[in-house]
Order: C-alpha cells, then sequence, then structure tokens
C-alpha cells in the first residue's frame, strides 16, 4: 500500500476522532497493485568509443602536409619520407601497415613511409592501414611523376577514410548512435534480447527490463574504416500515469462546514472519500470528479471544534471503491 499525508490544515490532536482515524485509515487500507506497464525504454551509459581520426600525412622540417587532393612535390631522397599520424579516441598506440606497397617503398609500424629512391615513370596508388584493435582507419596515398627531375621527386597526396562513433545520445526512450562522417553502416552485438536496432537507433523493443553489459555498436563503411563503442545498456518499464494527491487543506466556510481542497497529478480519476469524526457525518462517503490540478470537495454538518479526517483514494470509476493501480491515498485533517 502506497500512503501519503496530503497536508495537516492544523496542528490540533484529535482527540475524539483519534479512535474513528483508525478506523478510517484501516478502510483504505488495500493493497495497492503496480499501475500497468504501456511500454519500455532503453538507455546506454558507460560509453567508451575506441575510434581512430585526425589522420595526417607529413614530409620534411618544418613539415609540409600531403593530405588533400592536389600533388605536393615530395623528395625521394632516402633521407626524406611521409611520416603518418592518427589520433585514437582511448590514448592507444595506432599501428601502421599497408598489404599493396609498389616496389622499393617501405612503411614501418610508426607510419614512416619511405618513397623509392628512384622517381616513378607511371603514378601508383597503395593504402596504409592504421590500427590499435578494435578500430581502424586508410589512408589512400597516391604518387604521381614529380614536377622536377632534379633534386628527383614524387607528387605525393594522401586520401584518409577514418569513421567516429560520438557518444550515445538517450533521448525518448531510445539510444541514438550517430557517426562521423553520417551514414556509415551500423551492427549491434551483445545486445539484450528482443532490442532492436535500425537506422542507428537502438529501441527497447521486446527485451526483459535489466541491465546489460559490453554491449557494442560498431561502425564500418564500405572501405572497412571502423568504430566501435562499447556500453552498458539499461531497459526499463514505463507505466502508466497515476493519479498523485498533494497540497491538501481545510478552508473555514462557517462553523458547521469547510471546503477541502487538494492537487491532483499525473492522471485524472474518481476520487473515494470517506469522513472520519464526530456527528452523523462520521463514515460519510462519496465520490469527487478529480481533475488534474486544484480540486474542491465540500463538506457540511460538521460539529463546531471539533476534528475531522477526510481520506481520498483515487479510484477506477464513480461507486467503485477499487483503488486505481499504483496511484497513491491521502487524507486532510482539520478543526472545524
Amino acid at each position: 500500500m502506497i500512503r501519503g499525508k496530503i497536508f495537516a490544515a492544523a496542528a490540533v490532536p484529535v482527540m475524539a476522532a483519534g479512535v474513528a482515524l483508525t478506523a478510517g485509515g484501516s478502510a483504505h487500507a488495500a493493497t495497492q497493485s503496480a499501475p500497468p506497464i504501456i511500454g519500455y525504454t532503453v538507455a546506454a551509459f558507460n560509453a567508451h568509443s575506441d575510434s581512430i581520426s585526425d589522420v595526417t600525412a607529413t614530409f620534411g622540417t618544418p613539415a609540409t602536409s600531403v593530405v588533400g587532393s592536389t600533388a605536393v612535390q615530395v623528395p625521394t631522397a632516402a633521407a626524406d619520407f611521409v611520416q603518418f599520424g592518427a589520433t585514437d579516441s582511448l590514448g592507444a598506440a595506432v599501428t601502421w601497415s599497408s598489404s599493396d606497397l609498389p616496389s622499393g617503398f617501405t612503411l614501418t609500424s610508426a607510419g614512416a613511409l619511405t618513397l623509392a629512391t628512384a622517381p616513378v615513370k607511371a603514378a601508383v596508388t597503395f593504402t596504409v592501414k592504421a590500427a590499435d584493435g578494435s578500430a581502424v582507419a586508410f589512408a589512400t596515398v597516391n604518387v604521381g611523376v614529380g614536377a622536377s627531375t632534379t633534386p628527383a621527386e614524387d607528387g605525393v597526396s594522401v586520401t584518409p577514410d577514418a569513421v567516429v562513433l560520438n557518444a550515445p545520445a538517450n533521448r525518448h526512450g531510445r539510444a541514438f548512435f550517430e557517426t562521423v562522417p553520417s551514414g556509415v553502416a551500423e551492427t549491434l552485438a551483445n545486445g539484450p534480447a528482443g532490442a532492436v536496432f535500425s537506422n542507428d537507433v537502438l529501441s527497447a523493443g521486446t527485451a526483459v527490463p535489466g541491465d546489460y553489459t559490453n554491449v557494442a555498436v560498431t561502425a564500418k563503411d564500405a572501405a572497412g574504416a571502423t568504430a566501435v563503442e562499447t556500453f552498458d545498456a539499461v531497459v526499463r518499464p514505463v507505466y502508466a500515469p497515476v493519479p498523485r494527491l498533494s497540497g491538501g487543506h481545510a478552508v473555514f466556510i462557517t462553523t458547521a462546514r469547510e471546503n477541502v481542497y487538494y492537487i491532483q497529478s499525473g492522471a485524472p480519476s474518481w476520487d473515494h472519500f470517506t469522513i472520519v469524526g464526530p456527528g452523523a457525518i462520521n463514515g460519510h462517503q462519496g465520490w469527487v470528479n478529480g481533475y488534474l490540478g486544484l480540486n474542491t470537495a465540500v463538506y457540511g454538518g460538521l460539529e463546531y471544534h471539533h476534528g475531522y479526517t477526510v481520506f481520498y483514494q483515487p479510484v477506477t470509476g464513480p461507486g467503485s471503491t477499487t483503488p486505481v493501480p499504483g496511484s497513491h491515498w491521502g487524507y486532510v485533517f482539520f478543526v472545524s
């Protein structure tokens, strides 16, 4: 049972009404069932994104960038090399490799690319891969015939390919996973059974409420650039709104009459009342059509300067004493 005191209008002992107050209270002590479940929500917490971004490629001192569509002239002397760099979201070391280096080119795991000592006679293209475990990025390297033979040089341009998964955004009972660039294909792994993952949005679906750890979303583009978001998924039920009564107080009208006011929130309902106190009104019952906001009930036939308690319980309809599942009952005490 959920019970709560709406408000005591006067700090006056109940005196003769004390016994009746106990009886009135027990009359309202119906066991409350939980409100109906009307849906489920899912949220992502404790997210850790593993991605590689900000791929750079420079040569010489001061460093000159070769990233972009325009070829930059790079000397082919052994002392010159193109240095790759990137930012790992977890601060891990990035390892560089290539499976299709042209003859005479070398690439260290630290990302130092040495061109062939002899300038190319025809354009070549190859791919450099950056990896730190689950995260992968690429750089397409285009090496063309240089503009000059003295000193010997090649025209080099680098086009990065990286994917970043932003931190999940919890909105409207769902978790959103946005990528940079947008529109990268995503897959869900180790998610709650029954959950739905579509168009980069995780919905609860028919998942059982609970806490799920090590859930992962992987974003992977057509070339294979990959980012992984690992997080905890929390599935919770959504209950129907229930009536809640608060702010109750009595206002003196005459020695035999009091107006009782209270605020109803959550949901409207019919509110069954029982008044407990001396006189013929003791045990009187009725119903108030409880609207959201301020409600008024009028009680007459009171005995002057006596304590009265009015108990209110949201019920399923007029004439009913069946509590609205999950609702809160309360009371107002006043001295007439």
